[in-house]
């Protein structure tokens, strides 16, 4: 096939598989937990120009503890789309479609087939841990972070292969990135890489090489200094940390983070139950490869080294379901790499595996495709994201006033709206807060969104309901019932 065909078809592919990454991307409104609280970062970045320490509410973050490439990337963003859910979820989109291109380049550069090549980018692109919650569509560190890991295993490999010091300047650009992004993280694949070398005999051409001082001094002084700057910023940051983000939260000691306890086989049964749930048979595929394939094949030891020894790695620490997403296009290449040996074996030609590919792909991408374009909020999510709908749809802005409240359950408090809040303010100099339960006084105009906020202050107060577009969510203002009023008026008189 020709060069310029091949970058055509692969352009292409690369397009078509990344839809379920970006189609609809912004419809729904900024989700609770990490992206909620990285839009507030970002947003107050965006607002002081401080792009030293990330802020919440306006004082030094002290729950979202990671260094700020993401919110950098962000707060550019920002001023680039402007104040909305896009601009906080491009660089998770920008990074998950280059993890996409990094898997086809990977697998081609072991098998030099095209349709292998296309089976790894589709596997991670249909692959709900890749594309789905917490990761690619969305704004956590987790998209930008598996792009970087995936970047330190090929510029590894590379080097073992090849032995240019160019390669081993990729492994300081992956890892200064991608402890930037999200702290130690990136680590996790450092006992697989070790592994890998000391096979291929590597260690001592690795760790003789005056480049890789070079790139890891380099490295360590950038990454290094925006810690020590952080903590002359922030006293206390380097404590909590290491509480938060190292060895304390890794082994579920922490002081600040409790995680629920799961079995060490938690990943494994994510996996494939749920985030490569159509990919789960292509393990048997693996395991044929000894058998009937050419296991020494450049590439099949190595990604099976690096899945597995991720997988060990995470399986011992604290657990979440969204820390498997590395895993996922390493297992991919893996897997694609062994369907191409056994093929090879079998001596199936190029125009038998392609269709192959294509009826493989095609049940897995039609639901990654329903997936995205069927975007909705599940009925169980309405309560929490509610106000962030409303506050979302500009025609709504006229039906607001500084004198309109945030009223919340009593059960949970969430606060997913935040950032609209703040854009709000930034864009109409409209200032709306929330307002406590023992704070209330008739007359208040309140937002809601809990059926249980609704059926107390109906229980209370007299309502008249402004506003009622969404669902669960109201625009009310409430008063004293009649019979208390005239009950408060005979007191009087």
């Amino acid at each position: 096939m020709k060069k310029t065909k091949l970058k055509t078809l692969t352009i292409s592919l690369l397009f078509i598989f990344s839809i379920p990454i970006w189609l609809n991307v912004d419809l729904l409104p900024i989700r609770i937990w990490d992206e909620s609280r990285n839009a507030v970062n970002a947003i107050e970045m965006y607002q002081s120009g401080d792009f030293l320490v990330r802020t919440f509410n306006k004082s030094p973050e002290t729950y979202e503890l990671k260094p700020p490439l993401l919110i950098w990337l962000q707060v550019g963003c920002l001023h680039w789309f402007g104040l909305n859910e896009l601009a906080i979820r491009f660089p998770s989109v920008f990074f998950s479609v280059m993890s996409l291109l990094l898997v086809f380049i990977i697998t081609y550069s072991s098998t030099k087939s095209y349709w292998s090549s296309a089976f790894a980018m589709g596997i991670t692109a249909t692959s709900f841990g890749f594309f789905g919650d917490h990761v690619g569509r969305f704004g956590d560190h987790d998209a930008t972070l598996v792009f970087f890991i995936l970047l330190l295993a090929y510029s590894t490999h590379q080097f073992m292969k090849t032995e240019k010091a160019s390669y081993l300047y990729w492994i300081g650009v992956s890892l200064m990135f991608g402890v930037l992004c999200k702290s130690i993280a990136i680590f996790m694949l450092a006992p697989g890489l070790l592994v890998a070398l000391l096979i291929n005999k590597k260690v001592v051409l690795f760790l003789s090489n005056k480049h890789f001082y070079t790139s890891i001094f380099t490295v360590t002084f950038i990454v290094s200094s925006y810690y020590y700057l952080r903590e002359l910023r922030q006293p206390g940051y380097l404590n909590l940390v290491w509480q938060g983000e190292l060895f304390p939260r890794y082994i579920n000691q922490s002081s600040s983070f409790v995680f629920e306890e799961y079995t060490f086989w938690y990943y494994f049964e994510l996996l494939f139950n749920n985030q490569m749930r159509y990919w789960a048979w292509m393990v048997s595929v693996v395991v044929a490869v000894p058998f009937w394939g050419n296991w020494q094949f450049k590439g099949w030891v190595f990604w099976l080294i690096q899945s597995l020894s991720f997988l060990l790695i995470i399986s011992l620490g604290t657990k979440n379901f969204w820390y498997v997403a590395p895993a996922i296009p390493m297992l991919a290449i893996l897997f694609a790499i062994s369907l191409y040996l056994l093929a090879n074996r079998l001596k199936v030609n190029y125009k038998w595996a392609s269709l192959l590919v294509f009826l493989l792909l095609a049940v897995p991408y039609n639901n990654a495709f329903l997936y995205a374009i069927n975007t909705s909020e599940k009925h169980y999510e309405w309560e929490t994201n509610g106000i962030s709908h409303y506050l979302k749809d500009e025609q709504n802005i006229k039906n607001l006033s500084p004198n309109t409240k945030i009223l919340l359950d009593r059960a949970h408090g969430l606060e997913p709206h935040l950032f609209y809040l703040k854009k709000l303010n930034i864009e109409h100099g409209l200032s709306i807060s929330r307002i406590n339960w023992q704070e209330l006084n008739p007359g208040d105009t309140l937002l809601i969104s809990h059926l249980s906020t609704y059926s107390e202050l109906k229980d209370k107060y007299a309502i008249s309901v402004l506003d009622s577009s969404y669902k669960h969510t109201k625009l009310l203002t409430i008063k004293l019932p009649a019979k208390q009023v005239a009950q408060t008026n005979r007191t009087i008189y």
